[in-house]
């Protein structure tokens, strides 16, 4: 026997053990386990995926606060070069030129190095600086000028 309810589906008669009926769904449409399984799964890779994206992009932005912050060094040590070589900047008796040391930019230890050397031309010197983290053997930074006068 079938009847029919009100919104035109039609559903089964199930006499339970104690003679009431049940309406019982002629096509039950609910989610199967494995759709279920399948959904969960597809979701977790999309969640993972996005995770390793997050974690990409902050790994990034240390690398990039890190240049940044080796190629300040970097300048610093290049304008002052800069300053001196063109005499504006003077140094007292007795100081000599630093080529090696290691400054405090951004909360961190920066070891940096200069190296000069004559180039072709008149009185031509390129100045190169390598700025590296303290205690690390990669160079954050290289940063070279070519300036006349030493």
């Amino acid at each position: 026997k079938c009847f029919q309810l009100s919104m035109g589906r039609h559903y089964k008669q199930h006499h339970h053990g104690t003679g009431g009926v049940i309406p019982m769904r002629k096509n039950s449409r609910g989610f199967t386990l494995i759709e279920v399984v399948m959904a969960l799964f597809i979701l977790s890779l999309v969640l993972s995926s996005t995770l390793f994206a997050v974690h990409q992009y902050a790994d990034e932005r240390l690398r990039i606060r890190d240049r940044i912050l080796a190629n300040q060094v970097a300048w610093n040590h290049l304008m002052e070069s800069y300053q001196y070589s063109q005499k504006l900047a003077s140094r007292s008796p007795g100081d000599s030129i630093k080529s090696k040391g290691v400054d405090t930019q951004g909360g961190q230890d920066w070891r940096w190095e200069i190296k000069v050397e004559k180039a072709m031309g008149q009185d031509l010197y390129r100045h190169e600086v390598q700025v590296s983290l303290e205690g690390s053997d990669n160079f954050q930074s290289s940063l070279a000028v070519y300036l006349v006068g030493k």
